[in-house]
């Protein structure tokens, strides 16, 4: 095997590795899922949001902190 056969098969292995690395790292710094239940709206602070568990809902009440 040549010097530059060896040097590509070095540089493929430490990419290899890294990509790996990185895909690790990203899985791990993943969010929680937010639970279900309902949230600040984001445009409207006088509005709550629903979450489902999986996304927002179309599903707004009024903000209960706006009552006091």
């Amino acid at each position: 095997m040549e010097t530059w056969q060896i040097v590509v098969a070095v540089v493929t292995v430490v990419l290899v590795i890294g990509v790996i690395a990185a895909l690790i790292q990203a899985q791990r710094a993943k969010r929680p899922p937010i639970p279900a239940d309902w949230y600040p709206d984001q445009r409207d602070p006088s509005l709550e949001r629903y979450h489902d568990g999986n996304g927002w809902t179309d599903q707004t009440r009024p903000n209960k902190e706006d009552d006091y």
